[in-house]
């Protein structure tokens, strides 16, 4: 009885972990954002994709630490391991990731408008 139950502990630890991913990876996707900005559409259509392939890990725990059955505590632990990444780690990173990766990155598109800028004016002089 008790390996029933410590599979089932571990199952929500695993759950709950796997939350954590799947928001962790959502915070890499955000930076990507900030660096390249995009059109709604390709915000929609990114956020699908990302969803989608997150999936494919969600579908593995259940499958091999539930035996495929989606209990609703293991749904809870997926939802509140997000919540609590989202709530406690995510929010510093992304004040670190504002102060240290936008600056340099707006360094960077500032030196790629100056160089668009100097080329157009080269094409337009020899035209």
């Amino acid at each position: 009885m008790t390996e029933i139950i410590m599979g089932q502990v571990r199952f929500v630890i695993f759950s709950a972990c796997l939350g954590m991913l799947l928001m962790a990876g959502y915070d890499v996707v955000r930076f990507l954002r900030w660096m390249f900005p995009q059109g709604k559409w390709l915000v929609a259509i990114g956020d699908l994709l990302f969803w989608c392939v997150m999936s494919i890990p969600a579908y593995a725990v259940f499958f091999i630490y539930n035996d495929g059955a989606i209990r609703w505590y293991g749904v809870l632990a997926v939802l509140s391991g997000g919540l609590l990444y989202e709530y406690g780690i995510s929010r510093p990173v992304r004040l670190f990731g504002r102060k240290h990766v936008q600056p340099p990155v707006k360094k960077i598109k500032k030196i790629g408008a100056n160089i668009r800028k100097k080329c157009c004016k080269k094409k337009a002089n020899s035209i």
